[in-house]
């Protein structure tokens, strides 16, 4: 990202100055405009908004102050920064109430320009980066009601059959990926996150082409996707064989095998949505689908549900690490003597609960993000293949359990590296890994420093550098997605970042250690 800044100063040769220091940072600045007064400056401001104004407060026809009025009477969100003399600072102050960011007192030296530059992009970047938060959650929460109503879940039918209105011939496809395992790559179990982050970014930058913003793309699971769209809204472009494109994109970036799709027509209502995943997921088979049916009302049954999360609460709170295991094992032995439906319902109805627990009291292990596969399930044949299947949730439930009694006990610097390790993917600084050790932000920054050397902005882009290194190296992802992957929004921000840390660009990294692909070595 680029910022705009516009300088307003009427004497010439330090305007020119000021244009001079701003070509400094040109990798984030660029300057949409100069005047010599407050009147034209306003003027050329109509044209081209920008994110900066850098003014002087003496200046004819419209000074500082008042330039910075209007802006603020027109709804600008321009940051602004006065340029003053010592003898007019308490005149320059009284512009504190239009929303002026900053004072920079005359005379002033060029590290005071770029330093002040240098905040107001790092505070531009971050305010960005929660605007597109809140846009995100907004998506998060509208996919989450979309994915319930598809696997009959409880949700909002009204806002789902809004979203829906919104597409007027609304189509959905089911897509999976039958195995992450490739011949030309040794992915790990640890690589599947970013795998599935990956995968996710091919195909949206695809519909992007094709569709515009007609389109949703949301997981069911770790191998499948819903993909609704718009028929109204696709491109001339748009080609016939827009499954093998993707197919072909997926095998060259990822060397994954093909995708494979499944359409199920039109769909107006909630209703359309939950039938057409029953179609998906059996086939063929009214008795087949009675029986998804009545396990979905029972692993619903919110009384049930809320019991089964109790019981498993009194586990914890016992202390006793070896009940909770002789616990869960005894459930998985009650289930697999079951028959074939009940141990369904069973196993859907302790799955559920590890997972709804998780995300309730234990937000930040890996398992939260998790979601329950219930096409698995429904195939499962016998009710040791239905055990099988639960394993992999209590397996997951007590390591996590277990790692994080073991962190309990670690000082509050390795809890917050061991943190940090788990969330650079996602929205991580200083406060919120303050709040995960339980301690003020000012008095963990410098335990932190204390005890590693450098600060926790520091280590947290050292290691983001450090794995953007790994897929610079291994993958053939594109600059920005790898920024995506690693958490920066900002793909020139994170351009930026690297040549920081690393002393070359991304792409300057990549040439100098091409080689034949390894895999990726190291976890995400």
């Amino acid at each position: 990202m680029k910022a705009k800044l516009f300088i307003a100063e009427d004497q010439p040769n330090f305007r020119k100055g000021l244009l001079k220091l701003a070509g400094k940072r040109s990798a984030e600045w660029v300057v949409a405009g100069e005047a010599a007064n407050g009147l034209a400056a306003l003027s050329s401001m109509e044209q081209c908004i920008p994110d900066l104004l850098l003014t002087d407060i003496r200046m004819p026809h419209m000074d500082g102050l008042e330039l910075a009025e209007e802006i603020k009477a027109r709804g600008w969100r321009t940051k602004i920064v006065i340029i003053t003399g010592f003898k007019d600072f308490a005149y320059a102050q009284s512009a504190l109430k239009f929303g002026v960011l900053d004072f920079i007192t005359k005379p002033c030296v060029e590290a005071d320009i770029l330093n002040m530059l240098d905040r107001t992009y790092v505070r531009l970047i971050e305010e960005n980066q929660s605007g597109r938060l809140v846009e995100d959650w907004k998506r998060q929460h509208e996919d989450s009601q979309l994915r319930s109503a598809i696997m009959g879940m409880s949700c909002n039918n009204g806002e789902v059959e809004a979203l829906l209105g919104r597409m007027k011939e609304c189509e959905l496809y089911f897509l999976s990926i039958p195995t992450y395992i490739s011949s030309e790559k040794h992915y790990s179990a640890q690589d599947m996150p970013l795998l599935q982050f990956a995968l996710g970014n091919i195909v949206r930058e695809h519909l992007h082409k094709w569709y515009g913003g007609g389109f949703r793309f949301f997981s069911l699971s770790s191998s499948e996707w819903a993909l609704l769209v718009d028929r109204t809204d696709s491109r001339p472009e748009m080609p016939s064989s827009w499954l093998q494109i993707l197919t072909d994109s997926i095998q060259q970036y990822l060397k994954l095998a093909a995708l494979a799709c499944c359409g199920q027509g039109r769909c107006r209502m909630a209703e359309d949505l939950r039938q057409a995943y029953e179609r998906y997921c059996s086939g063929l088979g009214r008795e087949a689908a009675s029986e998804r049916s009545t396990a979905y009302e029972s692993l619903l049954n919110q009384t049930a549900l809320y019991e089964k999360e109790k019981e498993i609460v009194s586990w914890l709170m016992s202390g006793d690490n070896g009940r909770l295991n002789k616990e869960l094992l005894d459930q998985e032995v009650r289930i697999s003597s079951m028959p074939l439906q009940t141990a369904k319902i069973e196993a859907l109805l302790l799955a559920t609960a590890l997972l709804r627990l998780v995300q309730v009291q234990f937000p930040v292990w890996r398992m939260a993000a998790r979601s329950i596969e219930w096409g698995s399930v429904y195939k499962c044949e016998t009710p040791e293949e239905i055990v099988a299947w639960l394993q992999g949730y209590i397996h997951e439930f007590l390591l996590s359990h277990n790692n994080w009694l073991a962190g309990k006990k670690d000082n509050p610097v390795k809890q917050a590296i061991r943190f940090i390790e788990e969330k650079y993917m996602d929205e991580c600084g200083l406060a919120k890994v303050a709040a995960h050790v339980h301690l003020n932000p000012s008095y963990f920054s410098n335990l932190f420093k204390k005890e590693t050397g450098e600060s926790v902005t520091g280590y947290i882009q050292n290691l983001r550098v450090q794995k953007a290194k790994i897929l610079l190296k291994s993958t053939d992802m594109k600059i920005f997605e790898i920024a995506q992957a690693i958490g920066f929004n900002d793909s020139n921000y994170f351009t930026h970042m690297f040549n920081k840390v690393a002393g070359l660009s991304p792409k300057e990294y990549r040439k100098r250690t091409a080689e034949p692909p390894q895999g990726v070595a190291d976890g995400f």
